[in-house]
């Protein structure tokens, strides 16, 4: 932590780059799923409609920041953000407090965000034995909504899928409250094997439309396959930086 890059032990790897990685975040989850563009479309739908972005891997939660400030940078948009992520180890306030003072000096255009949500986050997170922990922020005055579940990606959108099914049988809404976009950003598959398994993905699909975005950082076989097979259209591009390939897709 010492350089305001922050290690984990548990997949033994850094969080972040303080070198370009503000523009990997816009480069492999904004741009290849049309955002800002997205956004600024937004402004020919009603009042109060709500896009939906959900992320596996929140870490320091540099996607949604940076996803933020550029939600916020489109004029006259009445339209809600609603972004949600699942983090198996969050870490805690007083980490997130020594990391936003580094992207505060090396990105200065994130600090409204990084401000707005270290005043709502919590000294530690208590996840349920039994159940996903689910910790809901609004922030700018309702312009965005973040829902931060704590638990293993899979077993939390799993019960996400799941908490919305129950609802959706005791209301009078017809459908579930699908995703528009997928950021893919936990460790890689050789460091974190665990999370890249088919039934995360078959629950990804499940959580998204017809025409729903994803995009990963990860260009791995089993990823792209995964995909594939949970009714993704996968396709390859070239990276950001040195980073050779990274995978986007549409579901079919």
């Amino acid at each position: 932590m010492e350089s305001g890059e922050p290690f984990s032990e548990q997949f033994q790897d850094f969080y972040f780059s303080t070198d370009g990685g503000l523009q990997e975040t816009e480069y492999v989850f904004l741009k290849q799923n049309g955002f800002p563009q997205r956004f600024d479309a937004l402004k020919e739908e009603p009042k109060d409609y709500v896009l939906r972005i959900g992320e596996t891997g929140f870490g320091t939660g540099l996607n949604f920041l940076v996803t933020a400030y550029h939600w916020l940078q489109i004029n006259n948009l009445n339209c809600i953000l609603e972004y949600t992520a699942v983090e198996k180890y969050p870490l805690t306030k007083l980490q997130m407090e020594q990391v936003y003072t580094t992207f505060k000096k090396t990105w200065p255009q994130l600090s409204a965000c990084c401000s707005e949500l270290l005043n709502q986050y919590p000294l530690n997170f208590f996840p349920s034995d039994n159940s996903a922990s689910i910790n809901q922020f609004e922030l700018f005055n309702g312009k965005i909504r973040l829902n931060l579940i704590i638990d293993d990606a899979t077993k939390g959108l799993k019960h996400l899928l799941s908490t919305q099914e129950l609802s959706l049988n005791h209301s009078q809404h017809n459908s579930l409250q699908k995703m528009d976009a997928w950021y893919l950003d936990g460790f890689a598959p050789a460091k974190n094997p665990d999370m890249w398994q088919i039934e995360l993905f078959k629950t990804l699909a499940k959580l998204s439309k017809p025409g729903t975005t994803i995009s990963t950082f990860t260009s791995a076989g089993v990823v792209r396959r995964g995909l594939i097979e949970a009714g993704f259209t996968m396709s390859k591009i070239s990276g950001p930086g040195k980073k050779r390939e990274i995978l986007l897709g549409v579901k079919e």
